[in-house]
């Protein structure tokens, strides 16, 4: 388990579990969306980042997240609000850096738009 845990708005490397179909696996970037409310829990709810295609512009579950010097990315990527999980402590590698609040916002909408979430 890591030393700090993960908070919202953090990137970290995390260890996805073995995937079936079209879920996301292997080693790879997430962004931290719970609530700090919940950091006492020995969970957190990630959504994983994937690579930036170009096709991927104009889909409604994927959000350009560019690569920076902050958020440690090496590459442009895709949070996909499809593939939101919650994840053991255990499964988070490495900090790799954060994302600015507006982002973590316009990403937790697009979980909310993904379950049809109404209030």
């Amino acid at each position: 388990m890591v030393d700090d845990p993960p908070t919202r708005g953090e990137v970290w490397l995390v260890r996805l579990p073995r995937a079936v179909g079209a879920e996301l696996q292997r080693d790879r970037p997430a962004v931290v969306v719970n609530s700090p409310a919940f950091n006492s829990a020995p969970v957190r709810i990630i959504v994983p980042l994937t690579s930036w295609l170009e096709e991927f512009d104009g889909r409604v579950n994927k959000l350009l997240v560019e690569a920076s010097e902050r958020n440690g990315l090496d590459a442009d990527s895709a949070a996909d609000f499809l593939q939101v999980r919650s994840v053991a402590l255990e499964r988070f590698v490495e900090r790799l850096g954060d994302v600015d609040a507006e982002l973590v916002e316009e990403i937790v909408a697009g979980v909310a738009i993904a379950v049809d979430y109404r209030h």
